[in-house]
């Protein structure tokens, strides 16, 4: 049999962002550095201009994106960025929805246009949130808009991931069935779960480890000095670690429970969450 061997950008950010995700959660140093690895080959075929290349072969790239690309780039990158807290995962999830936002966002209607703005090659630029093999740009956006929310405090973010909820929420109902994608960001958006970890030294990493373990869907993790400034509106926002211990508070909302400091604590809150 003939042997596809391209290498496709969206394809590649769905691995990453489950190499992470699942070596976060199992402590496998092996797959998140496999996710590094190919994370740091994916974004070194950017363009000069910073755009990502849909498909690469034999070392042999053509200037042409989608918003899938983004979509799962971005998710990979925030995957990354929790399984390790390095902020240079962040800052690609940063820039590479800037450039969406450029060249796919309807400044007119919300969503974000498969092709971009200056496609010379569609007739039609086609807009859709259905799931297929492969999860919808528009269904990942809204989860990666909602993590980027969650994390920065830029309200943008929420903006945004709000109008493309409201612009296939005017779908019959019976249209929701194939947009798991949009159900599952607007879940994220209304119920995450934001686990802030303050403090230093190894007690931090082994109460983040138990929060990456407890594999909640919508875990949003933090890490902080005692003292520095969370995201503006952050609910845990003048939180501090509790006679010089290393503290996570569990936040669900607009409520943070009581401060946790065992890590066995931290695992039986999230458990009943």
């Amino acid at each position: 049999p003939g042997l596809d061997d391209k290498i496709l950008t969206d394809w590649n950010g769905l691995m990453i962002a489950a190499l992470a995700r699942a070596g976060a959660m199992f402590a496998e140093v092996a797959w998140i550095d496999a996710a590094r690895d190919a994370f740091q080959f994916v974004a070194g075929l950017e363009s000069d201009a910073g755009r990502l290349r849909h498909s690469s072969r034999l070392g042999i790239q053509k200037d042409t994106d989608v918003i899938d690309d983004y979509a799962q780039m971005i998710r990979a990158a925030l995957a990354l960025y929790q399984a390790t807290m390095a902020p240079e995962y962040l800052q690609a999830a940063q820039r590479w929805t800037g450039t969406a936002n450029d060249y796919f966002w309807d400044a007119n209607d919300g969503g974000y246009y498969f092709s971009p703005d200056d496609a010379a090659d569609v007739i039609v630029r086609t807009r859709t949130a259905s799931d297929n093999a492969t999860p919808a740009g528009n269904g990942t956006m809204v989860e990666n808009l909602a993590r980027l929310y969650f994390l920065t405090g830029e309200a943008d973010h929420l903006v945004r991931a709000e109008a493309i909820i409201d612009l296939f929420g005017r779908q019959p109902p019976d249209q929701y069935i194939g947009m798991p994608g949009i159900l599952n960001g607007y879940d994220l958006l209304s119920a995450a779960v934001q686990v802030v970890v303050v403090g230093e030294g190894e007690a931090v990493q082994a109460l983040a480890q138990v929060a990456r373990a407890s594999g909640h869907p919508n875990l949003v993790l933090l890490q902080m000095e005692d003292g520095a400034a969370l995201p503006p509106g952050h609910p845990a926002a003048g939180k501090t670690a509790i006679d010089g211990r290393a503290a996570a508070y569990v936040c669900v909302g607009t409520t943070c429970g009581l401060p946790v400091s065992e890590p066995e604590d931290l695992k039986s809150t999230l458990r009943k969450i």
